[in-house]
């Protein structure tokens, strides 16, 4: 019987121990048998024509035992028929007519067996044997409070289980909300990492065919200056290689070494300004973001020059967003109108930036006829707490 309760219990999500089960069956049951001999007491008292006999009491006492005894086949009955009101197919008055039939027959049942047990205690006390028809008789005198406490059972459990189930599914649905958003996020920090890590080896190869030049030239003092500050800017970059965002501040440091790979090779010829915004410094930025678009700017505007070359870095916070505005002084549209910012540098920034924010980013890429190259990125600004600055991660704010 245990194991049965325990079962019931456990397909109905219910979280309580057979033996607390009976405990609360035997409430249930010990209330409604309290107020049920509180009523009939009253009456007898009332009424005062006849006599009450002990066995009138232990016809009650088994009748509630009874019910108590089919506690478990009731919620049974429940399970294996429940009550659904709310479906599209009108099931629920043939379940009801079901259970009331099944209430009708335990509801003889206990008529018969009070029957039996109370019989002879009555005939020692009156002196005259109960007649079969009081089967009946005692069958029809509680029929309405059995099927009614039995279909209050039912409903009862059916509420019970009903809102286990909701809350089962409300916790499932939360689950698989939350393991959904995981992996949004996980693909996004994946396809975001897959970009960047496309930009190592691209940068990695414009800058090792530049040391390749700078020794065929035989200018090795140069190529040595390259591979050291090569050296400084893979290790910044390595530091960070499983971040996809960090600080505006350490993406400039990033760049202006970079910048510095590109000063060893173009000498006196390339100018760096920066006009740094020092609200935006500490604004979360995709990690590379600054870097192609320098690339871009050296390898298809200023290379070509043989007078002075200008690259300005322009950082602005407009509302909640910032803007980063690389502008360079090259030969624009004037020989590379066909390009129109299509390098692998710039494609690769634009995706990450639309990986990263959606529409709330903006990419314009801009060639006036007179020459000179613009490319402006717009987002939103995420900050960051803001740390101490040192020789490695200052303020280019104004240099």
């Amino acid at each position: 019987m245990n194991r049965f309760i325990e079962r019931l219990l456990q397909q109905a999500g219910i979280s309580i121990s057979h033996r607390e089960f009976w405990r609360y069956a035997l409430i249930f049951w010990g209330i409604l048998a309290i107020i049920s001999y509180i009523q009939n007491t009253l009456v007898w008292l009332i009424a005062s024509s006849q006599n009450m006999y002990f066995s009138e009491s232990a016809q009650w006492l088994v009748t509630y035992l009874m019910w108590l005894g089919f506690t478990p086949l009731i919620l049974y009955a429940a399970q294996r028929f429940p009550i659904r009101l709310a479906t599209t197919q009108c099931r629920w008055p043939r379940t009801i007519l079901i259970h009331v039939l099944i209430a009708s027959a335990l509801g003889l049942l206990v008529a018969a067996v009070s029957y039996g047990l109370v019989r002879p205690l009555h005939a020692y006390e009156t002196g005259t044997w109960m007649k079969p028809g009081t089967i009946m008789l005692w069958f029809f005198y509680s029929y309405s409070l059995s099927v009614i406490t039995y279909l209050l059972v039912v409903l009862g459990y059916s509420i019970i289980v009903s809102g286990r189930q909701f809350q089962a599914l409300q916790e499932q649905n939360h689950a698989y909300e939350l393991k959904n958003e995981q992996l949004k996020t996980n693909l996004a920090d994946a396809r975001l990492q897959s970009l960047k890590m496309q930009l190592n080896p691209h940068f990695l190869f414009n800058t090792h065919h530049a040391i390749v030049s700078l020794m065929l030239e035989n200018d090795t003092r140069k190529a040595i200056d390259m591979v050291m500050a090569l050296s400084d800017l893979l290790r910044g970059v390595l530091n960070r290689q499983n971040d996809n965002f960090l600080p505006l501040r350490d993406e400039l440091n990033l760049t202006r070494q970079y910048l510095a790979i590109q000063q060893i090779r173009f000498q006196d010829r390339l100018r760096i300004e920066y006009d740094i915004d020092p609200s935006t410094e500490g604004a979360q930025v995709p990690q590379l973001l600054l870097q192609p678009l320098v690339e871009n700017a050296i390898t298809h505007g200023t290379a070509a020059m043989t007078g002075d070359t200008l690259i300005r870095i322009t950082t602005r916070k407009i509302g909640e967003k910032i803007q980063i505005t690389v502008y360079d002084n090259g030969i624009g549209s004037n020989a590379r109108s066909s390009r129109k910012g299509s390098g692998l540098g710039l494609l690769n920034t634009r995706s990450r930036l639309s990986q990263a924010y959606g529409e709330a980013a903006q990419f314009v890429f801009d060639q006036p006829p007179g020459g000179s190259t613009q490319v402006t990125v717009t987002f939103p600004c995420q900050p960051t707490s803001l740390t101490s600055p040192t020789h490695d991660n200052l303020s280019l704010a104004y240099h």
